[in-house]
């Protein structure tokens, strides 16, 4: 059994979009737990906002906020025992995407280690 595990948390902005809008990510990583959020920030531009985190353990999260911009936020908790635990290393991305299953880009990306 993996000894439990305190948060790894963080924000990361997306790079902007060309109207100027982008993502303002987080999440905190540990405990069994992720808590994923994404936050569609700066003017409108018809994009959504979307945060991921894979891990090594097999995991992925991923949150989008569709919700326009008006500067609002979507968080999700995932609870995985098996999949989130001390030594942990996962990567996060903030991005920006065109649609629900369009391609992520303007990504901004960061490695993390779970305590």
């Amino acid at each position: 059994m993996a000894t439990p595990a305190t948060a790894d948390i963080f924000y990361l902005n997306s790079y902007q979009s060309a109207q100027g809008g982008y993502n303002r990510g987080y999440a905190a990583v540990g405990g069994s737990t992720a808590i994923v959020e994404a936050c569609d920030m700066g003017p409108g531009d018809s994009r959504r906002a979307v945060t991921t985190i894979s891990t090594n353990a097999g995991g992925y999260y991923e949150v989008q906020d569709a919700n326009g911009s008006n500067n609002g936020c979507v968080r999700e908790l995932f609870v995985d025992a098996d999949l989130i635990y001390s030594g942990l290393k996962y990567l996060m991305s903030s991005c920006i995407q065109n649609g629900f299953t369009g391609t992520p880009y303007n990504c901004a990306t960061r490695w993390g280690v779970v305590d």
